[in-house]
């Protein structure tokens, strides 16, 4: 037996499940098929920076296990220290970093996509696609589904993508997460605020993010090349000393380049990092996943009342996402500065360097792009050097 539906959203994370509830909550008929058994642990640092609230329902606050107003930045190789933190007053009340654990998180997103009107089959994982009159079909592991459009949110390694015949395009960075279990001297030490190391893993950084009751801990590289995170990591937690009780190891990678061409092809519509949209600079994923789902409910709920026509609604996904694939290029070209060149970023912090980090947390508040911050420090770049010459 096929079901038909206007919309099947593959995959229940921050993309899927906020473009399920968005377009349920507007009336179509939404299918949120999700591969595994919810809830399920999810290989991911977990913090929710504070512009992921205005995307996300409020249910998610009841998941959070640490509130965190502000964060650490070591530059370890060059012994400075930088800590970002809310403007006061400030016009978004939400903590600068809230912590979580995905399983927790996506279990909470899912439901209140149901809660909204969709129907969440999960276990459900999407075998084919086969376009089919006005719609496309899904073979599943179960019965088919059948809908006149089709939101990819699967994740890094996107079965959708693939099956709709996507190139890749992306840049895929490793990393290496240790969910650990410390003292309680040694938690206390670190439980004040996440820290984000660099200088110690080429190409990348290292953070420390405390949870509930253990340490989230990992590295990551945009290094092209054989690297090995795990001696990496095992020399940052020596170096700043932490011993773990146990650890809980979890490799995964995240895209932080999109796929090449159009994000929409046929009535499919890629989106969070199966479209490859992760934070260049920060590699944090879940804001951009749930403002792309959002914005991929936006388009087809345009075109719904002319009767989702494929060309209107991928031209206004692509009109649509502009402006944020915009900024993400310009994310590219200062990740490729912090990361690729030591003594440029050494230098460009020494002069700007909590300026810099003042930018950037207004990125992570939502109340600036990285163009409208880095065209700020630009113009004022030239008066900062003259004063300190």
């Amino acid at each position: 037996m096929t079901t038909m539906f206007d919309v099947a959203v593959v995959g229940s994370g921050p993309a899927g499940a906020t473009a399920a509830r968005a377009l349920a909550g507007r009336g179509l008929r939404v299918a949120l098929l999700e591969r595994e058994t919810l809830p399920r642990y999810k290989t991911c640092g977990g913090g929710l920076v504070a512009r992921a609230f205005e995307l996300l329902p409020t249910e998610v606050h009841g998941v959070v296990e640490r509130n965190c107003e502000g964060a650490e930045l070591h530059l370890l190789d060059r012994d400075l220290h930088f800590r970002a933190a809310r403007p006061r007053p400030h016009p978004r009340p939400a903590p600068l970093i809230a912590m979580t654990m995905r399983d927790r998180l996506d279990q909470t997103l899912a439901t209140a996509a149901v809660a909204a009107g969709a129907e969440l089959r999960a276990p459900c994982r999407v075998t084919g696609l086969h376009p089919e009159g006005a719609g496309i079909r899904l073979d599943t592991d179960r019965e088919p589904v059948t809908a006149s459009f089709v939101i990819a949110a699967d994740g890094a390694q996107s079965d959708v993508a693939r099956l709709a015949g996507w190139s890749d395009g992306r840049h895929l960075i490793p990393a290496l997460e240790y969910e650990v279990e410390v003292d309680r001297d040694t938690f206390d030490r670190f439980a004040g605020a996440p820290r984000f190391d660099v200088g110690l893993v080429p190409y990348g950084y290292a953070w420390v993010f405390p949870k509930a009751a253990h340490l989230s801990v990992g590295v990551l590289t945009a290094h092209r090349g054989a690297i090995n995170l795990h001696r990496h990591l095992e020399e940052y937690l020596r170096g700043i000393g932490l011993f773990p009780r146990s650890t809980q190891r979890h490799g995964f990678v995240i895209p932080v380049r999109p796929r090449a061409g159009l994000l929409a092809r046929g009535r499919v519509l890629l989106t969070g990092d199966a479209a490859g949209l992760a934070d260049p600079v920060t590699a944090e994923g879940i804001s951009p996943a749930a403002q792309s789902g959002r914005l991929a409910a936006e388009a087809i709920h345009r075109a719904w009342e002319t009767g989702l026509d494929p060309r209107q609604v991928r031209a206004a996904y692509a009109a649509l996402l502009q402006p944020m694939l915009a900024d993400l290029r310009v994310g590219r070209w200062l990740a490729r500065v912090l990361y690729d060149h030591p003594r440029a970023r050494a230098w460009i912090f020494r002069q700007i360097g909590q300026r810099l980090v003042d930018a950037i947390t207004e990125v992570f508040l939502g109340a600036r792009t990285y163009r409208g911050s880095l065209t700020g420090l630009a113009l004022a770049f030239p008066r900062r050097v003259k004063t300190r010459s």
